[in-house]
């Protein structure tokens, strides 16, 4: 009989496709404590409830400077 084990656990690897950022950033963020992970024989996992709190935690709210980069791109338009 065969097993099928569903994982919540990602790759440093996968995590940095996802979010298309460079594996030494997802480690940085590891390291600095802000995207939280676990470590199993010297490699680390991402839960994926972790890296959604960690995506919301990064979310721009419309108050935030940088949300006028979309009035900047409306009048490219």
């Amino acid at each position: 009989m065969r097993h099928i084990l569903q994982t919540n656990l990602l790759t440093v690897k996968e995590v940095a496709i996802l979010l298309k950022l460079s594996l030494l950033t997802i480690y940085k963020y590891i390291r600095a404590r802000k995207l939280e992970a676990m470590q199993f024989g010297g490699h680390y996992r991402i839960d994926k409830r972790s890296l959604d709190k960690f995506i919301d935690n990064h979310r721009l709210s419309e108050n935030h400077p940088s949300s006028s980069i979309k009035e900047v791109n409306k009048s490219d338009e």
